[in-house]
């Protein structure tokens, strides 16, 4: 069973992407399987990860704008 972590505040600035980041890759350096989902929609965790101009975002399937067919990248971190 997998365990879910979620980093969530109304106030910006606290370090929310910060820590996702990192505990992410903490968790990826450990070998365990990983998935850092970014539904602000600046997408600061998308570009961290490296993602340039993504075609498709979790902010836009949960606004409607777009399908949910295959929404997640591999970034290759290991």
């Amino acid at each position: 069973m997998g365990k879910v972590i979620a980093f969530s505040n109304h106030k910006g600035g606290v370090g929310k992407t910060c820590s996702a980041v990192n505990v992410g890759a903490g968790l990826a350096r450990a070998g365990k399987k990983t998935l850092l989902i970014d539904i602000d929609p600046q997408g600061n965790l998308t570009t961290a990860l490296g993602i340039q101009n993504p075609e498709r975002t979790i902010y836009g399937a949960l606004r409607g704008t777009i399908s949910l067919n295959r929404q997640a990248r591999a970034t290759g971190w290991t």
